[in-house]
Parts: C-alpha cells; structure tokens; sequence
C-alpha cells in the first residue's frame, strides 16, 4: 500500500501521534501538515518515485471501490445502519481514511491548494445550480458560544450595527432573523465577522419569523444554559415568551429600536376628536328636553284649576294641546344644532380614510419588481402622495401592488416593499406603523393609529 492510514499511529511515531503530527481527533486536522507528513512517510520507505499524478489517481479509484464493496450488496436500510457494529465501522473508517489520504497525495503532487480548490468549486456550483430555497446556515458552535446572544428581528425593526451596538454593547453572537428578499443581511454586520448569523425564513406567514426566533432562542438556550439573550424587537408579542424563559432562570430580555420620540397624546388623534364632542352634545339635548316636557305638563295643572263651567274645561283643555305643539317643535328644532355639529366632526374621520382610495394623480402601469426602474418609480410615487402616504402597513402594501398594476401579485409586492426598505425610503414598525425616511419631516414618522 502507497498510502498511510490513521489507524498505523502507533507505528508511525507511538499512542497519539501520527508521525509528528498531534492526534487532534475531534478537534479536526491541518491539511498542510498531514500533507506534508506524507511526504515525509513516502521519504523514509524510498516510495517517491512511485507517487505520480498518474499512479496516485489509479491507487484512488482503487480505494474508493474497497469502500464501495463494504456497501455492495446491502439495502438502501441496511447500510444506513451498517455503521452501528463495531467491526464494519472500523473497516467503513478505514477505507474512508485511504481514500482521503489518497486525494491528499494526488493534490500535493499536483501542485492543487485544496482549499482554493473546493471553494472556487462550490462558487462555480452555485451559479450553475442555483438554490431554490433560502435554508439557514446554523453552526451549533455558536450557538454553544458563551456570552450575550442577540436575536435581532430584521423585519420589525432595521437597525445599522453601530445603532445595534448601540443597543447591546456586551454583544458576542448576533443572529439575524430575516424575510426571505431582505438580502445581503450580513454584510449589513461585517464588523460583527463571523459572529453574525443570518436566518431566512424560508415561508412567509403570519407570525413566521416570530416563531422562528423564538425556537432559536430555545434552541440557543439549551445549547448555552448561561448566556445571556437578548431580543431586539419593538413587537410586544416576545415579552410572554421571554417572560417564562426569565421563570425557568434564563437571562433573558428584550429592547427596542428607534422609540425615542414620545408617541402622541390621546387628544391629537382622530378617534378623540370623534368621540369627545359627541357625549357632551347628548347631554344638552337631554338637558333641554326635560325643561320642554315639565313646561307641557304644568300647564294644564295651572289652566284647569280656575275653571268652574264645562265650557271653560273645554277651553282650558285646548290650551295645554295647542301649547304642546310648539313645546315639540322647540325640542327638535333645539336637537337639530348638535346634530348638524356631530355631522361636522364626523366628516373628518371618514375622511381620513380616504388615502386609500385618493386619486393620486399616478397611473399604476405593468413593473418588474427586481428593477432599479420599478423601484425608483415607487419611490417618487410615494413623494407625490405627500401627506396622503399611508401610515398603516396593510394600506401601504395596497397602495404598492395598485402602483406595480393589476398583474401584481403578492409576492412582486413583498419583493419592492423589501427594496423600498432596504433603501431607507419606507421604514415599516409593527407599533408606529409606516414611516418614510427619505422625505422629510412631511410625514416623515407614522402616527400611531388608535
């Protein structure tokens, strides 16, 4: 045999070396230096003569067909369970370790870097074989890192690293949970390096990503029992979730983004102008009845007291009736004015929906959704609308597929709602609802809608 196999340690330079090389068993190996021990290996038994590109790939296929024939003639079943004796796992471990050492040879006298090698392969892959679902890539050594984990939700809030670090200065692992057109997550947290994960949810849902966060954060939890984790996220909906993870003795809390500025008072919203006239109005109305009622009925008492004759009965009778008329009329008439302010105050709030429906002025014409065109169009569709932009996601997400047209569907809407955020031109809160960054203080922020 040309090649050396991991199970020769003892022979090659005693219990827990191969050569001189540290046997790092589960802590993984250096390919540079089992390379070069291998020369030095071929060296001492005069064998380099033999170890050409061209033996070396024969002595590879052979190799490879010893592994092949542990596996001949079993089942698809029976050789995923072949490795649980003892004795076919030695011999699987084997054969696999002369394969390997076999391809390490062949690329050292080839001249080949593997590492180079395998990674300008798997970028050539990819553009051949493009992937057809986002699917996280979750190391389970970060998640067993100690120290403060982040669990960023990216499509609640959208945060710049310096503002993250802002937020959770102790910050040892970041794990970005984001939608599935939110792209170039982690190069948006470079200087967190290797320490930022990005997890895509691969559906879109109601409540997805807030489902997947929360298993991570299990997850994480019972990978780390130590650490600390930290949601960043102005959804209300996680504090249940961290509330029973702070009982079980985890660390765990959550902090919000960009709610500095004080939220509205009640009085300034639409609702409070609605209900607030209305009640008091009620009350003079009522006020000025019961005046009217009391006038009506105490003037017959007083009429037919004096009346002696059954003449004068009857004209006292008639008084009080033809007095009750204008006593009626006077109610109504007192009525009439809260009514017709009622209706004033009203007017506002049905139009406040209006928005929705506006003419903007903008024709909504056929986009693709991926080109910087249909973007920068949206873009200036939104400026146009000024103060009329909406506020609420669910009108923003209808304002957006009527401007794409009526081919639009909804996932062309959730990709330009992506860019848009993105850019920094919309900015979506699940609490203070739509904002728009990119022109001004002209409903620049979203008022919270009561």
């Amino acid at each position: 045999m040309v090649i050396v196999g991991p199970w020769q340690a003892a022979a090659l330079g005693g219990t827990g070396k191969i050569g001189g090389i540290e046997n790092q068993g589960d802590a993984g190996m250096n390919l540079s230096e089992l390379q070069a021990e291998l020369r030095h290996f071929a060296a001492e038994r005069d064998w380099e003569p033999f170890h050409t590109p061209k033996n070396l790939s024969t002595a590879l296929m052979v190799e490879a067909a010893e592994l092949a024939e542990i596996f001949q003639w079993m089942t698809p079943e029976e050789s995923q369970l072949a490795h649980r004796d003892a004795a076919s796992k030695q011999r699987i471990g084997e054969e696999v370790a002369d394969v390997l050492l076999g391809l390490l040879q062949l690329a050292d006298h080839s001249g080949i870097d593997i590492a180079l090698a395998v990674k300008d392969k798997l970028a050539r892959n990819a553009l051949k074989y493009p992937a057809t679902r986002a699917v996280a890539r979750v190391s389970q050594a970060r998640a067993a890192v100690p120290g403060t984990h982040v669990l960023l939700d990216y499509e609640n809030v959208q945060p710049t690293e310096d503002e993250l670090r802002a937020l959770v200065p102790d910050a040892s692992q970041v794990w970005v949970f984001h939608g599935p057109h939110q792209r170039q997550v982690e190069q948006r947290f470079a200087s967190f390096g290797a320490d930022v994960t990005a997890v895509p949810i691969s559906k879109t849902g109601n409540n997805a990503l807030d489902f997947h966060l929360s298993f991570y954060m299990g997850y994480i939890a019972s990978r780390n029992q130590a650490s600390a984790m930290v949601v960043v996220a102005n959804d209300k909906g996680y504090e249940p979730m961290l509330e029973h993870a702070r009982s079980m003795g985890f660390v765990a809390r959550q902090v919000g983004h960009g709610l500095a500025e004080p939220a509205p008072s009640v009085k300034a919203t639409p609702a409070a102008k609605v209900g607030s006239p209305a009640k008091p109005a009620a009350k003079k109305v009522a006020a000025k009845k019961a005046p009217a009622k009391k006038a009506a009925v105490k003037q017959p008492a007083a009429k037919q007291a004096p009346a002696k004759k059954a003449v004068a009965k009857k004209a006292a009778a008639a008084v009080p009736a033809a007095k009750k008329a204008p006593a009626t009329k006077g109610v109504v008439k007192q009525a009439s004015p809260p009514a017709a302010k009622k209706a004033a105050v009203v007017a506002p709030a049905v139009s406040a929906k209006a928005p929705a429906s506006v003419d903007t002025g903008i024709k909504a014409v056929p986009l693709s959704p991926d080109s910087a065109a249909t973007i920068k169009k949206l873009t200036d569709s939104l400026r146009k609308m000024g103060d009329k932009r909406p506020t609420k996601p669910a009108s923003l997400w209808r304002s957006l597929k009527s401007f794409l047209g009526a081919a639009a569907t909804e996932e062309s809407v959730e990709v330009v709602l992506a860019r848009l955020i993105e850019d920094g031109v919309v900015k979506v809160d699940s609490v203070k609802g739509a904002s728009y960054p990119r022109f001004g203080s002209e409903n620049g922020s979203a008022v919270t809608q009561v």
